[in-house]
């Protein structure tokens, strides 16, 4: 139904052209009588010259549109496009401001109708309420902000959207329990939004929502451009540097966020979305805090090797394209090595090898991370229990996520790996890090120490990365510590670095802890972590990570000792 006391015909030639077919109905006055006979799926209000009236037989149609489930768009002057948000609360669904040509017209006619028809099958599920927002945080959910989009492109308003991803929820459901992931759900949302509610330029609208899962995303309309989004998009993100606190628990989590601007697609809101959660994939697989923007040739590509990664992944695991290295661990004192730490790279077919952040970031991302870890713990120890001649005995270093001891099955599955290889329990080093630990340090502890009774050592990695990694010591069963890179190279660097590193060294020391250095390069760095107190050594200044056969010339070739500083 077009309601158009000038432009009538107009609207009808161009609303004809597009392969509909319009009912008019000239006279402002008897449109809500008309659309109560004859009710329409997309109503037209053409308020262009005639302001007040339009505005008024929107208000009173809103009532009747809403109630059947219909659609109105709007149509307004430039010089009237301040009045869009009168229109919307007057019950539009949609805005389209002049001057406008027929495909614009036919593409605000088929918004209108999409949302129509999205409100017809919302009816059509019962107990479903009409347009329902997150009912978990309240927000507005996938459905209103496409809607809330689509008005936007309609109404000629520059649009973004700025994709906020939140990571490691699932494994936080696994850890606490639904209800402390759906609680953390909501602290987000209501951290969020008083930055989506913050200082805006003006005529610019916003509109927060919640999408499936752990996504969020912010709708913007009339912005200020590139810098401005980019600049909104990182205040975002920086809301995830502090912990959110459930009950008694501090829960840290990374986000990171995919920024889509003015889009041109007929799909409106859709397409901005899909846009946006393209350019957050791209965030993925950078360091938490990442902002990515969309870009329709990068993303392609992009996308297409993500689709790749993640059907070759189960692929990989099943074929043994995963290819395991083991760098060596060798004595200060004697110089003989005595364990490997166990590290894995992907063989891809078509993008050749990948590193390990690569394999375990896909692996979460298609829920595969705990059946990675378990297929990577079962080929390292079986590899280790066959192993001869100069590599007998030595201890086998396993790299342990959070996603693995949230694992229920985690000890189980362990203990029938070590049976069925036929390797000791005394020869495998579990290597756990401060941040899979940090979330649930009770339950890891837990685990931890029913581990170490079965005779498997638990080694702290990247030791000092963390905020509290001594007080962590009080509290972790631990048995060796291993300190980050930058800790290492510190025994060369200033004499206060050289304080700090030598402190936590000694304190380690007093607890009875092993202490290996991990990423020593060359002999002064090794010499200065044996001055230091460090009781094993680890990187290039021993061996980069070897294949077995390598790794067995190595330690045969130096009677199993690399010399002493």
């Amino acid at each position: 139904m077009i309601i158009s006391p000038r432009y009538a015909d107009d609207l009808a030639a161009m609303a004809q052209a597009a392969g509909l077919s319009p009912r008019l109905e000239r006279a402002p006055m008897a449109a809500a009588a008309r659309f109560a006979a004859e009710p329409a799926r997309v109503v037209v209000v053409d308020a262009r010259g005639a302001l007040p009236a339009g505005l008024a037989v929107a208000q009173a149609l809103g009532g009747p549109v809403e109630a059947q489930r219909s659609a109105m768009l709007v149509l307004l002057s430039r010089g009237d496009a301040e009045a869009a948000q009168a229109a919307l609360a007057a019950g539009a669904t949609s805005v389209l401001v002049s001057p406008f040509g027929g495909e614009a017209f036919a593409n605000a006619l088929r918004l209108a109708d999409r949302h129509a028809a999205r409100l017809a099958k919302v009816a059509a599920t019962p107990g479903a309420p009409v347009l329902a927002g997150d009912t978990l945080t309240g927000l507005a959910d996938s459905e209103r902000l496409v809607d809330w989009l689509d008005a936007a492109v309609v109404a000629g308003r520059p649009v973004a959207v700025i994709m906020l991803g939140v990571a490691r929820l699932a494994q936080i459901s696994m850890l606490h329990g639904r209800d402390v992931a759906d609680r953390l759900l909501v602290a987000i949302a209501r951290r969020l939004g008083p930055l989506a509610d913050g200082p805006a330029q003006r005529g610019e609208s916003r509109l927060l929502g919640r999408l499936s899962g752990s996504d969020f995303a912010l709708a913007v309309a009339g912005h200020g451009g590139e810098t401005a989004m980019t600049d909104l998009a990182r205040q975002l993100v920086q809301a995830f540097q502090r912990p959110f606190a459930i009950d008694d628990r501090l829960i840290n989590v990374a986000g990171r966020a995919g920024l889509a601007m003015n889009t041109a697609s007929e799909d409106g809101g859709h397409g901005l979305l899909r846009e946006a959660s393209l350019a957050l994939a791209k965030a993925r697989l950078r360091e938490p805090g990442a902002v990515a923007r969309f870009s329709a040739e990068a993303e392609g590509a992009l996308l297409r090797r993500q689709a790749d990664l993640e059907s070759g992944l189960y692929r990989a695991i099943g074929d043994g394209d995963i290819a395991l290295l083991f760098q060596p661990q060798a004595r200060l004192e004697t110089g003989r090595i005595e364990g490997v730490e166990a590290l894995v790279r992907w063989d891809h077919p078509v993008h050749g090898r990948l590193s390990a952040a690569t394999l375990l970031e896909t692996a979460a991302s298609v829920e595969l991370a705990v059946v990675l870890g378990r297929h990577i713990r079962a080929r390292a120890i079986a590899a280790a229990a066959a192993w001869t001649g100069p590599l007998a005995g030595l201890k086998l270093s396993i790299n342990v996520t959070a996603a693995d001891l949230a694992d229920a099955d985690f000890v189980d599955t362990l203990a029938t790996d070590l049976a069925r290889a036929g390797l000791s329990p005394r020869r495998l080093v579990l290597e756990v890090t401060e941040d899979a630990v940090i979330d649930d340090m009770d339950g890891a502890a837990a685990t931890l120490a029913l581990l170490r009774r079965d005779g498997v050592t638990v080694a702290l990695d990247d030791f000092g990365t963390g905020y509290s990694s001594l007080a962590r010591l009080a509290r972790l069963p631990v048995d060796v510590i291993k300190l980050d890179r930058s800790f290492a190279q510190g025994l060369v660097g200033t004499d206060r670095e050289k304080l700090v590193v030598t402190a936590m060294i000694s304190t380690a020391r007093r607890l009875g802890l092993s202490v290996v250095a991990e990423g020593v390069e060359d002999d002064v760095q090794r010499a200065a972590a044996q001055a230091a107190g460090c009781h094993l050594v680890q990187g290039y200044c021993v061996a980069p990570p070897l294949d077995e056969i390598s790794l067995a010339a190595l330690c045969t070739n130096n009677g199993n000792a690399v010399g002493t500083a």
